[in-house]
């Protein structure tokens, strides 16, 4: 899990496009305009809100951009066409294809395969969501322009498990 997270957050950093570099930009700056607008306004009750209301921005501006920006420009979808435990080695077979249904063009992308008990009970299903079994990262270091689709094949070797549910997250960068 902690390869997983570390992954993300170095291509995120990596994958950022001119357009990100300007919408964070701009939610920073009228981040810094909403603390000097706090500083100048002598009503306590609308320079605590408005101190509220920037740091909040600062926090939680740029992550929300790049989620909106990524659902507008960068949107991958994957299309799992066979999942095979194979009969005589402990391997998990999965194929696919992933379609580049974004703006912009790839250059690559990688695929987050997360396995995780099957539970009956809800609790116990969030549980083995936020404790997987397996994670594995596959990278597609081939180009995917938009529009195209290519097919993928992941298999995760020394895998016995019987009972379980899967997870594949594609994250593309241009």
């Amino acid at each position: 899990m902690a390869e997983y997270l570390r992954s993300y957050i170095f291509y995120t950093f990596q994958s950022l496009t001119k357009y990100d570099y300007m919408a964070i930009g701009w939610i920073l700056f009228l981040a810094l305009l909403l603390l000097i607008l706090a500083a100048i306004v002598k009503r306590r009750t609308l320079s605590y809100f408005l101190l509220f209301v920037a740091v909040s921005l600062l926090f939680v501006g740029p992550v929300v951009v790049k989620g909106i920006m990524d659902r507008y420009l960068r949107v991958a979808k994957v299309d799992i066409s066979k999942i095979k435990p194979l009969t005589y080695s402990r391997s998990l077979l999965i194929e696919g294809s992933i379609t580049n249904s974004g703006r912009i063009d790839f250059k690559r992308c990688d695929l987050a395969l997360i396995i995780y008990k099957q539970e009956s009970n809800i609790l116990k299903s969030v549980a083995a969501r936020l404790k997987p079994m397996r994670v594995e990262i596959d990278s597609l270091d081939f180009p995917l322009p938009s529009g195209e689709s290519k097919p993928f094949r992941i298999i995760v070797d020394h895998f016995n498990a019987h009972d379980f549910n899967l997870s594949l997250q594609p994250r593309c960068y241009p």
